[in-house]
């Protein structure tokens, strides 16, 4: 029997990397989505669009009809918990065989009262685990098409690195690897269960940053203490918070941990930081300073 996969969130920045992949493994696809247009113009007829909202259970129950495996992601915001229950619970009914879900970075799980973010997808996790539907969490540290784009601005301005985590190594990674892991996992015939803690290969401080690019740029790369906030104004207050505490706990040291999950996944080392930021500084600035998400959930 063809594999059909469901993927929410389909239309963002990761969703879009994990539909290419499924598509370039002629996976069966189906998208669930708010914002049909898009879908279609991204995927034409290569996929089959279902439009609904997570709080609609008749919307979800239809586009989880014959589906076997669903890839479980949604933006950082209030109703996160519910939204994520209510494809579970849809899931569940339809007899879904696999659920691979994109969760809180590993330090912001283990600190819920530190993290709304964390303790969302906290509540989230355990609902998946009550659920008895076998299941695979990722929990991807930093993303570098997040956390490293306001380096990359500042470089292309010709300034410093700016120190937004303080002295903090972070291990980052890239949004591809991401992509790859979770494409493994959702085609695999026998996908490990549990939870994946994802993250880049090494640890970088803003110092060891500025070393790095100052070897790509071929000039003097400092270090700037004058870090100003990458906090969109327009964000609501529930992801703005989710977003200082993101800060203030990498700043601590706890996103600095490396694992060699992505490489025993998908048989590669992940993407170093300096060959993210040669790709992007070789790149012409398009303006939006961003192709990441907002935040890395």
């Amino acid at each position: 029997m063809t594999t059909s996969i469901l993927v929410t969130g389909a239309t963002g920045k990761l969703g879009q990397r994990v539909v290419n992949r499924l598509l370039q493994k002629q996976t069966k696809v189906r998208v669930f989505t708010r914002r049909p247009e898009e879908a279609l113009k991204l995927w034409g007829d290569t996929v089959d669009i279902a439009a609904g909202n997570f709080s609609d259970p008749a919307s979800l129950k239809e586009a989880s009809r014959s589906i076997d495996r669903v890839f479980l992601l949604s933006p950082i915001g209030e109703t996160l918990v519910a939204d994520q229950n209510a494809v579970i619970d849809a899931a569940l009914s339809a007899g879904v065989s696999r659920i691979v879900k994109i969760s809180g970075s590993d330090w912001t799980i283990k600190n819920p009262a530190r993290s709304i973010s964390g303790a969302a997808h906290a509540a989230v996790e355990a609902h998946l685990a009550g659920s008895g539907i076998a299941h695979t969490v990722l929990r991807p540290n930093a993303w570098m098409q997040v956390a490293l784009e306001p380096v990359v601005v500042a470089l292309r301005n010709g300034e410093d690195v700016p120190a937004r985590f303080g002295n903090a190594a972070v291990s980052f990674i890239d949004a591809d690897d991401i992509a790859d892991v979770a494409v493994q996992v959702l085609t695999a015939g026998a996908p490990p269960a549990g939870t994946l803690v994802l993250t880049g290969g090494e640890a970088l401080s803003a110092l060891e940053i500025a070393r790095i690019a100052a070897r790509i740029l071929r000039r003097p790369v400092g270090v700037s203490p004058n870090a100003t906030s990458t906090i969109p104004a327009h964000i609501g207050a529930f992801e703005q918070k989710a977003i200082a505490e993101f800060g203030q706990l990498i700043g601590e040291g706890l996103a600095a941990s490396t694992k060699d999950t992505v490489e025993r996944i998908i048989g590669r080392p992940p993407r170093t930081v300096e060959n993210y930021l040669r790709a992007r500084l070789a790149a012409a600035p398009q303006g939006d300073h961003s192709e990441g998400e907002k935040t890395w959930r």
